[in-house]
């Protein structure tokens, strides 16, 4: 082989495609660049694609989930009291079987026109807790509570 041919070699121009679902790899350059891209590295490359591409969700995963109804809380009527408010809202009506924050209560209380301070709810759900009607989860800072 002459070295005229060699450099025509060299010169030459490749390009080749890989697609792995709805994915593309696209190698592009001298023949030489190519043939070396297509190594070990490039089947590396592939199967570390492949795993992260197994672990996005599907566009029907995320369709469904954003498509489940927002829960809201329970009509609670005229509670006579705080403790009765809360009483109902996470012993009598089921919604408080689901671990629930302050925040997420006082959003529920709110909702039902019924406003008290934070601490105000948070000493009467310590006191709920002590009568056994609520469970509290979690620690200092980011306590939940939970029917009992």
């Amino acid at each position: 082989m002459t070295d005229d041919t060699k450099k025509e070699g060299e010169n030459e121009h490749s390009r080749v495609l890989v697609r792995l679902g709805d994915f593309q790899v696209e190698l592009e350059g001298t023949h030489a660049n190519v043939t070396s891209l297509m190594g070990k590295s490039l089947y590396s490359f592939i199967k570390e694609l492949q795993k992260v591409v197994g672990e996005i969700p599907s566009v029907e995963e995320i369709k469904a989930e954003e498509a489940r109804p927002t829960e809201y809380p329970p009509p609670l009527g005229k509670p006579a009291s705080l403790s009765e408010a809360l009483t109902k809202l996470m012993v009598e009506s089921g919604w408080g079987s689901t671990p629930r924050t302050l925040g997420e209560v006082m959003t529920a209380l709110e909702t039902n026109a019924i406003y008290h301070k934070k601490a105000t709810v948070a000493t009467v759900l310590v006191q709920l807790v002590k009568k056994g009607k609520l469970r509290r989860l979690g620690t200092r800072g980011s306590f939940t509570y939970v029917a009992a």
